[in-house]
């Protein structure tokens, strides 16, 4: 509405709202606007035909740049401003070929009959043998800087595509990431617990069959000579008489290598017998085979099996059967000694 500050309320384009243009029309209705301002000082404003007022480099008649840009605004962006083989270079730029994504400026220069690099020449370099192992690039050295690389040279172990037929062998590869290829003597390159290095020194690596090269006191050496190796559980390499399965001796070892030594062989009193010893009672210390009997106290001292008067130690007899001694007579049955009779016979 004209009391809202509608200055021509006769067209809906003219409002206090409206964007400005180039019409001769006070479109915003604001007399101190001017459409005709040159906003970035080209000497040009939109309204005199300045395509771009924000780029002092773009107006009508403006030379063309070669930075993809129209810049004399007569709508066309020149054909030598596109990069059309997507290198990175346009034809302005110096790329010679803007089709071929090989040759532009700076490029690597091929064996291919091109002025790949655009300086007017065309395989300058690359014919000529630099590493002196008689091939150039032309004649197919894909590494003209390492004679050891060219078309017929042998593969080494080295993970290189040494003879140049664009395939490095996949034993020259490591394949489980374990730091070893196959022609480097990994077992198996899909297994990175396989390998052939000998990480902790004793002689034998993951791929000969150490079971765990992290420790060096398993191995496959079977030291005491006894048929089994550590990592076969020999849990005393150094005693012939014990491996997995041996038979307990008494000697206070876990022979079997079952992770127990057994009770009877162990000396629980402390007096230097075991029950496998032979002492008989191990819960006592005053009883064990090397002990002397005593012959009042009703208990088995040396564990022989006899008890008191019944042990040889003791003397005597305590039956009425034959003598002990040369002393008297037991029984009264025949003479014992040389002195007197000791019966009523004779």
């Amino acid at each position: 509405m004209v009391c809202e500050g509608d200055c021509d309320d006769a067209d809906a384009a003219v409002n206090p709202g409206a964007e400005e243009i180039c019409n001769g029309i006070d479109d915003d209705c604001d007399p101190a606007t001017d459409e005709n301002v040159d906003d970035d000082g080209d000497g040009q404003s939109e309204c005199a035909g300045d395509c771009d007022d924000a780029d002092d480099t773009v107006f009508d008649g403006a030379p063309e740049l070669c930075d993809g840009i129209d810049n004399d605004c007569d709508g066309v962006v020149p054909a030598d401003e596109d990069d059309a083989d997507g290198d990175g270079w346009m034809a302005c730029d110096g790329d010679c070929d803007d089709a071929d994504p090989t040759t532009y400026p700076g490029a690597l220069e091929l064996c291919d009959g091109i002025d790949n690099n655009c300086n007017g020449l065309a395989d300058e370099g690359v014919d000529v043998d630099d590493d002196g192992d008689g091939y150039d690039e032309c004649a197919g050295d894909c590494d003209d800087t390492d004679p050891a690389v060219n078309p017929g040279a042998a593969e080494a172990c080295n993970g290189i595509d040494d003879d140049c037929d664009g395939f490095v062998p996949q034993s020259e590869l490591d394949g489980d990431g374990d730091g070893y290829a196959i022609c480097e003597g990994d077992c198996d390159d899909t297994d990175p617990t396989l390998d052939p290095a000998d990480a902790d020194g004793d002689g034998v690596s993951s791929c000969d069959g150490d079971c765990d090269d992290t420790d060096p006191a398993l191995n496959l050496d079977d030291a005491d000579g006894d048929g089994v190796d550590t990592c076969d559980g020999d849990c005393d390499d150094a005693d012939a008489a014990t491996y997995p399965g041996a038979p307990e001796d008494c000697d206070g070892a876990d022979n079997d290598c079952d992770g127990i030594v057994p009770a009877s062989e162990m000396d629980q009193d402390g007096d230097g017998w075991s029950v496998c010893d032979g002492d008989c009672d191990d819960a006592d210390v005053t009883v064990n085979p090397g002990v002397p009997e005593d012959c009042f106290d009703g208990i088995d001292n040396d564990c022989d099996g006899y008890v008191d008067g019944d042990d040889d130690e003791c003397g005597g007899d305590d039956d009425t059967t034959g003598d002990d001694d040369t002393t008297g007579d037991d029984d009264t049955t025949g003479d014992d000694d040389t002195t007197g009779d000791d019966d009523t016979t004779g």
